[in-house]
């Protein structure tokens, strides 16, 4: 089976320049062992085992930016503020880096990325809900697509589970929408490799779902309006393709979405 852990932003506020989806999608045998290298990754920059090591959560914005309260300021001050900001970055590189580089169990069985950005001036006239909507089902279709290819391509038949971060608010609708494109095509497919509607747990909980917050959080800069790819161009490669290098596992869409005016990396893979 493959796990998906998915993670999100742009949802709050009206400034958000895009609406991102990101995922990590990676076997179940290699689960415990990512788990394992960003926890070592933890401890060797923090130069101890912490008896709150799930507290020090791998979220990108809190590393870069986390802050003390200044002078009588109320409010408890974040965990990543006590560690120095230079021990924060080269943490988060190092984390990136291991996303970019881990190496499955099985050679066959390999992580894979997804990403799903909606510029904010794409579909301008559907509601936030309506948009949300549509990136969720672009995202997971492209994961049941993936869990096809397995099966038929390469007689790898696995089915795919969904793990995300908790979202009290909407997750009764990802779960029902989910649940209409198992039984029936949407917009962009019928999903019919996944075994269950999507789980949601505390980030707290697992390092992977910290992974993907790192997968959204460099599609976010990536495509923010002065964008910056550092965290980007780590991870491009990791997006899912097929064996000639075409790209499937990330799609940014724009006004002019599939008329090769946009020259990001996902769109001009797309142009002919």
């Amino acid at each position: 089976m493959y796990l998906m852990f998915v993670d999100e932003s742009g949802t709050h506020g009206h400034d958000a320049h895009a609406f991102v989806l990101g995922g990590l999608a990676l076997h179940e045998n290699d689960a415990a062992q990512l788990q394992s290298v960003l926890d070592e990754l933890v401890i060797k920059h923090l130069g101890r085992v912490p008896v709150n090591l799930e507290e020090y959560e791998l979220h990108a914005n809190e590393m870069r930016n986390a802050k003390k309260p200044k002078g009588s300021a109320q409010g408890r001050t974040r965990i990543w503020a006590t560690v120095p900001r230079h021990t924060r970055l080269t943490l988060l590189e190092e984390a990136y880096a291991s996303l970019a580089t881990f190496t499955p169990a099985t050679p066959e069985e390999e992580p894979w990325l997804f990403g799903v950005v909606l510029d904010r001036r794409f579909r301008t006239s559907s509601s936030p809900l309506q948009r949300e909507r549509f990136a969720y089902e672009v995202l997971l279709n492209k994961f049941d697509v993936m869990l096809k290819r397995l099966r038929v391509d390469d007689d790898q038949p696995n089915r795919g589970l969904v793990i995300h971060d908790r979202r009290v608010v909407a997750e009764a609708d990802i779960q029902s929408w989910v649940t209409e494109w198992r039984a029936a095509a949407g917009d962009v497919g019928q999903l019919r490799n996944l075994a269950d509607v999507p789980l949601f747990t505390d980030s707290r909980a697992t390092r992977l779902l910290q992974a993907a917050d790192l997968v959204t959080y460099a599609l976010y800069r990536r495509y923010a309006t002065t964008p910056d790819t550092r965290y980007f161009d780590l991870l491009w490669p990791r997006f899912h393709r097929d064996r000639d290098g075409t790209i499937h596992g990330l799609v940014h869409y724009t006004p002019s979405f599939g008329q090769g005016m946009c020259t990001c990396e996902a769109c001009t893979a797309r142009t002919p």
